[in-house]
């Protein structure tokens, strides 16, 4: 996944989880709820969000079990192109070749959310 989903995934759900502690604030500045029931219902949701912040910006990149494996030239690579590898669709370059659709290829690495493919042999 390219960082800018990644991004907006998360700020997706931060907005979800910071919405509660927001609109808690407000309405303790509007005078309507006391500080402390602002700060009870705020703290949870604010602390939900900054743990799935971490857990996503500090987890390791998931390794491809596919990584060796071989897949199907969807669009021609002249050197990019897309291809299917184990079920996936991937936006890829072929390293030093051209493959047309329907050739055999064989996945080398995930770099950057581009996988880099050699053809088979």
């Amino acid at each position: 996944m390219s960082r800018l989903l990644t991004l907006v995934a998360v700020l997706d759900d931060v907005f979800l989880f910071v919405l509660p502690a927001v609109v808690a604030l407000l309405l303790y500045f509007s005078g309507l709820i006391p500080l402390w029931a602002a700060v009870a219902v705020s703290a949870p949701f604010v602390a939900l969000a900054v743990y799935v912040g971490f857990k996503v910006f500090r987890e390791a990149p998931r390794g491809y079990t596919y990584v060796g494996g071989r897949g199907v030239v969807v669009e021609d690579l002249k050197p990019v192109g897309v291809v299917k590898i184990g079920g996936e669709y991937w936006r890829a370059v072929c390293d030093g070749c051209w493959a047309a659709r329907g050739d055999c290829v064989e996945l080398v690495e995930v770099r950057d959310g581009v996988a880099y493919v050699k053809t088979c042999r």
